[in-house]
């Protein structure tokens, strides 16, 4: 949520100010917000406004980010905690009317931040094709531009920031490429007689159980956008705004009688 307040002198602010919450926006009209307090309100400065708007944005951007967190198992299986507490709220100031909620886009310490490596699913995407895809598609004898898909339930286990290794890819990939009985991982295709080829590994007892890694995909679609993350923060915002509000009009003339 971004964009400077600018109210006129004087109590009530003219302007309609615009909080991006991400990439969408917000749009407040404080001026009418102003009107459904009580007359008490002429007794705060401008500054006491700007004390009063910041205070209340940074709550409702606080409330935005954890219901943001209580959604997010709503939208991806089993999220690690590195995505779940991937999430940031900058917060709002008197001299700078602006208050920031999502996913982080920078990274926090090691690991790739959350609002980057979720952007495929917030956002939609076409996939891009990385080593491990081109390899994959040689090893498979798919044409060109195959995509490796991994599978619901796959055994291989994930990082806590919800990726898999490049040890791992080399792992398995490597198993594949050499193909023959008893190597871990194998190529074969998806279900008899289709064209789709997929990366199978065997567990169970004696091996009889076969699990799907990953699916070598030949026509890899553009993903729809499946996280609605500016909804979700759009209105957690909106439902918390006027509480928000209220709460820190009540402490800033608390402040304010306090002085008088």
């Amino acid at each position: 949520m971004e964009g400077p307040l600018t109210p006129a002198s004087g109590i009530p602010p003219t302007r309609r100010p615009a909080y991006p919450l991400g990439m969408a926006t917000v749009r407040i009209d404080l001026q009418s917000d102003l009107k459904r307090l009580d007359s008490r309100v002429q007794l705060l400065t401008d500054q006491n406004l700007r004390y009063m708007a910041a205070k209340a944005l940074t709550g409702a951007a606080q409330a935005a980010q954890a219901e943001l967190k209580q959604a997010t198992p709503r939208y991806i299986d089993r999220p690690t905690r590195w995505t779940v507490n991937g999430t940031y709220v900058r917060f709002a100031k008197a001299q700078d009317l602006t208050a920031e909620v999502g996913f982080r886009q920078d990274p926090q310490g090691r690991g790739n931040a959350a609002g980057r490596y979720l952007q495929p699913i917030v956002k939609g995407t076409t996939p891009k094709l990385k080593g491990a895809d081109l390899s994959a598609t040689k090893i498979a004898g798919q044409p060109a531009g195959a995509v490796l898909v991994p599978a619901k339930g796959s055994p291989l286990r994930k990082t806590e920031s919800g990726n898999y290794t490049i040890s791992a890819y080399a792992k398995v990939l490597g198993s594949a490429r050499q193909g023959g009985q008893g190597r871990p991982y194998f190529v074969a295709p998806v279900k008899q007689g289709s064209s789709t080829q997929a990366i199978f590994t065997r567990a169970g007892r004696g091996g009889q159980q076969l699990r799907r890694v990953f699916t070598i995909d030949p026509n890899p679609k553009t993903r729809r956008p499946q996280f609605p993350v500016q909804p979700i923060l759009r209105q957690a915002f909106e439902r918390a705004w006027p509480g928000q509000l209220k709460a820190a009009y009540q402490a800033e003339l608390v402040r304010r009688l306090g002085k008088a």
